[in-house]
């Protein structure tokens, strides 16, 4: 029987991908084996993580040049035969190399013949070599030295965070290579059992294992819905930074919903905001906090909200792998009661940060006051251009001295409703005071839809959908602004006698 262009071994057959999944949960292995149909398919962000990985595999192959790549739409019995036309043949270098054993299959990133032997090379397009990874380069040394090869070393590729693009891009600097050879090696004696343990599972029905922290680490995994689909729709885990060991705590003591919660059970003071204001719809709102906030305010006001992409290997000079650049901004001004709207978008293809930070500087002059929500981004992304631009560096000061977070009062629960759900993010906060106001009819409605966007646009050729993609973008970010605008003014109207609700 053939599946998914691999032949099936009596009930049993694995590809590396499917050996780590298992690992995590013998549950998402035997679902993904007998009800495929129930799996989450992957969004745009996974999606595009999944498409930057493979360009970065395929760059590292660059470290080891003149190799051979065996193509997977070559299918993998004859992929498993060139490999092995290819080592006998005296070849140094394989990419993509296949080997099955023991039922398992799986393909080396970069499989190169060292002085003492055969060395395999796993890349991976993170910023560090993480305990997980190790996983993957064992199954897989397990894999190729049970067919004969004879490996001496492993290694794991990853990116290098500290390499600040120049010029033409180093690879040798871009990439570090970390060997994990011992590591590899000390995981092999649990591999036979391992595997044993997922050929019983697969042989029987679908397994009863419960929810547990294993379903989104060390990844999330895309059966979820299906496991959690009787998890009320607010729960004991909606509660937000209760630690993921203490929501199942709860949970496997037969407690599941917010009234549940026994009395004895230490829940910080915002925690218990949150539950006391979803049981009892209570609002709390500390008027005398709020008005102090509001007191560092002056106007002119700007309402600023940057958004940034990032990408793993640099395309700028003075960029590092993964750097947040900022691409865009919406920027409301208000003075006596009139409202003006400032805004940029980057060139696709082109490092906006100069262009960026000229008309920011200029649009920001008459404010006072530079409001934004979550000052940590905004801050960071500037002194970040201050660094890599410094003939901007005073300017950049200037910005940052007059920056006061709107974030504040929410995060300190100076203003909690039910609506917010536990969370303080605009995203939250705003449906909750100003529901005429709302991102869901927009094209683009949060950042990550914002970054996706507009690194694509480079790759596109229609003109008309890079306007209309433009546009989106330019109407998102304004409705971030407009947002700061409508909760100031709320705030600013609760701390008037008239509009007081509740005090605590």
């Amino acid at each position: 029987m053939i599946i998914n262009g691999m032949r099936k071994t009596g009930s049993f057959f694995l590809s590396k991908s499917q050996f780590t999944r298992g690992l995590q949960c013998h549950k998402s292995l035997w679902l993904f084996k007998n009800r495929r149909e129930l799996q989450q398919k992957p969004d745009a962000s996974l999606q595009a993580r999944f498409d930057a990985g493979n360009r970065v595999g395929i760059l590292a192959q660059q470290l080891f040049p003149g190799g051979t790549s065996l193509e997977y739409k070559s299918g993998i019995s004859k992929n498993i035969q060139r490999t092995q036309e290819l080592i006998a043949s005296g070849i140094e270098t394989i990419y993509e190399a296949t080997f099955r054993h023991d039922s398992v299959l799986a393909m080396v990133d970069i499989l190169r013949k060292g002085k003492n032997g055969w060395e395999m090379y796993e890349v991976k397009s993170t910023t560090e070599t993480k305990d997980i990874f190790i996983n993957d380069t064992a199954i897989q040394y397990y894999i190729a030295k049970g067919t004969g090869l004879d490996i001496t070393r492993v290694f794991l590729v990853h990116l290098n965070n500290q390499y600040t693009r120049r010029g033409e891009l180093d690879l040798q600097e871009l990439f570090t290579v970390d060997n994990v050879t011992e590591l590899t090696l000390d995981r092999q004696a649990d591999i036979p059992q391992q595997l044993g343990d997922m050929r019983k599972s697969l042989e029987g029905g679908e397994p009863s294992i419960d929810i547990g922290p294993y379903c989104t680490a060390p990844y999330e995994c895309d059966f979820k819905s299906y496991c959690w689909q009787n998890i009320p729709e607010y729960s004991i885990f909606d509660i937000a930074n209760l630690r993921s060991n203490r929501k199942f705590a709860l949970y496997y003591g037969g407690i599941l919903h917010l009234q549940d919660i026994p009395a004895d059970f230490t829940l910080s003071d915002a925690m218990q905001i949150q539950v006391e204001a979803e049981l009892t719809g209570r609002k709390f709102i500390h008027t005398r906090n709020i008005r102090e906030f509001l007191s560092k305010i002056s106007e002119p006001i700007g309402f600023m909200d940057f958004e940034t992409f990032m990408e793993p290997v640099p395309s700028f000079d003075y960029q590092r792998p993964y750097q947040q650049i900022p691409f865009q901004y919406s920027l409301h001004i208000s003075e006596d009661g009139n409202l003006a709207h400032h805004e940029f978008l980057g060139e696709p293809g082109i490092d906006p940060r100069q262009a960026f930070i000229e008309k920011l500087l200029e649009d920001t002059s008459s404010c006072r006051t530079i409001l934004v929500y979550n000052q940590a981004f905004e801050i960071t992304r500037l002194q970040e251009i201050a660094k890599n631009f410094p003939g901007f560096a005073e300017g950049v000061e200037s910005i940052i001295a007059r920056i006061v977070d709107l974030m504040e009062p929410f995060r300190n629960k100076d203003y909690y409703v039910r609506e917010m759900c536990g969370s303080h993010s605009i995203k939250h906060v705003l449906p909750a005071m100003i529901p005429d106001l709302s991102y869901n009819n927009l094209a683009i409605a949060d950042g990550e839809m914002a970054m996706l966007s507009y690194a694509g646009l480079s790759r596109m050729d229609d003109g008309d959908e890079k306007k209309k993609i433009c546009q989106d973008l330019l109407v998102y970010c304004k409705l971030d602004t407009l947002a700061m605008v409508r909760i100031w003014e709320k705030l600013a109207n609760i701390t008037q006698p008239k509009g007081q609700l509740s005090l605590f």
